[in-house]
């Protein structure tokens, strides 16, 4: 399979990977985005950029909208978030760190434990810590809390796994979260934290969704594809069972259609160190190590 920086095709019929060329002034997520983001309502991403130390927000159709300054922040911005007053809320370690659009530090908060990862909607953000068992909290733009969900970690010399629970929020405000080896998300209600239902997804055999295989710890990251009931789940190939992964290999898409109770896994062409930050009309974006980013065509 040859890949070029514009377009490449690749082995079945769902999708088609090209590099997302677009222009913007200053600083261009398109060519130079690297780190971790997740898409907004308004399909905008914030990127934070080590070179600077500072976070920018993106479109594709307006190009730099905006950046926040983390030339104050102690450690390295590990997760993140802008609020409706485009203050940033960071994570660092077990610290969450609110600083106004200049950079200046509003509010410093401890945190119970590390984030594995966080989203949010227009009423607060939902941290999903890293831990034995799942514990997510609900913080208003504030920094108090709205609800949790799990038990409360403790600190103490514990040395089971801790886990990484993928998060996103969907267009109905609800939450959904990815644990462990089962490709089955947990629904939860983004106004009380109360868990609504697990679903049971079938493979389109009509055959129970397996799980996953190799370590369950550091799951990849969830989106929705708005405007459908649909989640996408970056996979390692590796963790598909071997008789449903065919010849995929590198990084695969799990596509899990909530309304259908069905999941079927596609690959994407791209190597592990891709990551999934969203979706943009019928194209999953990935963000490419080497800078810049990507689009794989849906179906």
């Amino acid at each position: 399979m040859r890949t070029t920086p514009i377009r490449a095709s690749l082995l079945g019929a769902f999708f088609a990977l090209s590099s997302l060329n677009l222009s913007a002034q200053g600083w261009d997520a398109a060519t130079k985005a690297t780190s971790w983001a997740k898409q907004d309502k308004d399909d905008s991403f914030t990127f934070a950029d080590p070179a600077t130390r500072t976070l920018y927000t993106w479109m594709r159709d307006g190009g730099l909208m905006g950046n926040v300054p983390l030339t104050k922040l102690e450690g390295s911005p590990e997760r993140w978030l802008l609020d409706p007053r485009n203050d940033a809320w960071v994570v660092s370690g077990t610290t969450l760190t609110q600083l106004d659009r200049t950079g200046r530090i509003v509010t410093t908060l401890k945190l119970p434990a590390e984030v594995g990862d966080l989203c949010w909607d227009v009423k607060g953000f939902v941290l999903s810590y890293r831990t034995v068992e799942p514990y997510l909290e609900k913080r208003d733009f504030k920094g108090n809390l709205l609800w949790s969900f799990g038990a409360k970690p403790t600190r103490n010399s514990d040395t089971s796994p801790r886990f990484r629970r993928p998060v996103v929020t969907d267009d109905q405000g609800l939450v959904a979260m990815a644990d462990g080896p089962s490709l089955n998300l947990s629904v939860i209600d983004g106004d009380t934290g109360k868990k609504l239902r697990e679903t049971a997804l079938m493979l389109p055999s009509g055959q129970p969704a397996p799980a996953l295989e190799g370590s369950p710890t550091d799951r990849g990251p969830i989106v929705t594809w708005p405007g459908k009931s649909i989640v996408l789940a970056a996979l390692k190939a590796s963790q598909i069972p071997a008789a449903l992964r065919e010849t995929t290999t590198g990084l695969a898409l799990a596509r899990i259609d909530l309304s259908r109770s069905r999941v079927e896994f596609f690959p994407t062409g791209l190597d592990e160190t891709h990551i999934l930050i969203g979706v943009l009309d019928s194209d999953a974006v990935f963000v490419s190590p080497k800078g810049g980013l990507l689009l794989v065509k849906l179906k």
